[in-house]
């Protein structure tokens, strides 16, 4: 017996609108200050053959992955989008467990690498993958639309302030590290 289901389309819609708006941000945040992502890898223990590739190919990538989510292949980038976070949250967690004390090398301002990242990757992740389910045979209508563009800026807003509930658990040194 093979169990098949589907998703109404317009939780999957969000969680595809929210995860690409994520990655689409992380990715020009670490386009626009490649140097600096460059030494986030570095950070990372990436070694310097690869560095300055990996400092291009994964904004690219996670640019790619982000049109795919609001496309045709949402199903696809969905499960790439969560397989990035979670690859994302498994190095963060590595690091973490090796005592490393390292900037998450999100993009944007400072912030640390910590267990509370490591929980918001996999939550994260977790979203990727409804982005990916199945849709129900529903007909998006105006209304589904306009929920989904209203999510996310007010998701945008929640995770800024997540983010800056995380910095100022991590103290006033990162803060002003940058």
């Amino acid at each position: 017996m093979t169990l098949h289901f589907t998703l109404d389309p317009l939780p999957v819609w969000i969680a595809a609108a929210l995860i690409a708006t994520l990655l689409a941000h992380a990715a020009l945040a670490k386009l626009a200050d490649a140097a600096l992502f460059e030494q986030h890898l570095a950070a990372y223990r990436v070694p310097d053959a690869w560095r300055w590739l990996a400092a291009r190919s994964i904004p690219a990538l996670e640019l790619a992955v982000a049109v795919m989510l609001l496309s045709p292949w949402r199903s696809v980038g969905g499960l790439l989008a969560a397989s990035l976070l979670a690859g994302y949250g498994a190095t963060m967690a590595w690091h973490r467990w090796q005592g490393h004390e390292l900037d998450c090398g999100c993009g944007g301002e400072p912030l640390p690498v910590s267990w509370s990242l490591v929980a918001r990757n996999a939550l994260l992740a977790l979203l990727a993958l409804l982005a990916a389910s199945p849709l129900a045979d529903r007909r998006m209508g105006l209304a589904d639309f306009a929920v989904v563009a209203a999510s996310v800026p007010l998701a945008a807003l929640l995770y800024a302030a997540l983010n800056q509930v995380l910095r100022h658990q991590a103290g006033p040194a990162m803060r002003h590290s940058h």
